[in-house]
C-alpha cells in the first residue's frame, strides 16, 4: 500500500501548491481598498474608482466595480449582479478543496490497510517457521512488522498535512466572502445616499414640511 500512499501524497502536495497560488492570484484582498472606494464615491469620482477596481485583482475589487458601474440601478438588481460576479470567484477558489478533504479521510485508512496486510504477512511467516520446525529468523519478522507500521505512519502524516491545508483554505475563503459582502454593502449605502432618487425624495420631504 505504500505506492498508493506515495501517489496520494504527490497529488495532495501538487493540489496544495496549486490552491495556494490560486488564492494568492484571484483571492487577494487589498487592504484599505474598500475605504478608498467609499471616499472616491462620496466625492463622485466614479471613473477613478472604476480604474482602481480594474487595477486590483480579487473578488472584492470585481464586486465593487460592478456596484459602481450599476450605481443608478435598484439595490436589489445590484445585489444580484454582485452575487453573480462573486460566485465566479468563490467557485474557482473552492475548486479542489473537496479532494483535500477526501485525502484527509482515506490516507489513514490506506495506511491502516497496509499495516494489516503487513501484519498478516508477518504472522504467516511465523506460522510457516513453526510448521517447518525451523528456528527461523525473528529479526526478519520484526523488520517486517516495522515496515508494516510505516504505512500507518505515512498515512497519518498525509492526513495531518491535508487537514491543515483544507482548514486554512476554507477559513481563507470564508474571510474573503465575508469581507467582500461587507465592502459591497457599505459601498451600496454610500451610493444610495448620493443617488439622485435619494436627493429627490429629500427635496419632496422639505417641500412637504
Amino acid at each position: 500500500m505504500m505506492l498508493p500512499l506515495l501517489l496520494l501524497s504527490l497529488f495532495s502536495t501538487a493540489l496544495i501548491i496549486e490552491r495556494a497560488l490560486a488564492f494568492r492570484q484571484i483571492g487577494a484582498l487589498s487592504p484599505h481598498l474598500s475605504s478608498r472606494l467609499e471616499l472616491l464615491c462620496e466625492e463622485s469620482r466614479f471613473d477613478e474608482a472604476l480604474q482602481l477596481c480594474e487595477r486590483t485583482n480579487g473578488p472584492l475589487a470585481a464586486c465593487c466595480g460592478v456596484t459602481i458601474r450599476n450605481r443608478d440601478s435598484r439595490p436589489s438588481r445590484i445585489e444580484r449582479l454582485v452575487e453573480a460576479t462573486g460566485q465566479e470567484y468563490f467557485l474557482r477558489l473552492e475548486r479542489g478543496l473537496n479532494w483535500l478533504d477526501t485525502a484527509t479521510t482515506i490516507s489513514p485508512l490506506l495506511g491502516l490497510l497496509g499495516t494489516i496486510l503487513g501484519m498478516i504477512g508477518a504472522f504467516n511467516a511465523i506460522a510457516m517457521q513453526n510448521s517447518a520446525s525451523a528456528p527461523g529468523n525473528n529479526d526478519a519478522v520484526l523488520r517486517g512488522v516495522a515496515e508494516a507500521l510505516y504505512a500507518t505512519a505515512f498515512g497519518i502524516v498525509i492526513a495531518v498535512v491535508c487537514f491543515i491545508a483544507y482548514n486554512a483554505f476554507a477559513a481563507r475563503l470564508r474571510t474573503i466572502t465575508a469581507e467582500t459582502e461587507q465592502a459591497v454593502t457599505r459601498l451600496i449605502n454610500v451610493l444610495s445616499d448620493d443617488s439622485p432618487e435619494n436627493e429627490y425624495s429629500m427635496t419632496e420631504e422639505k417641500r412637504a414640511i
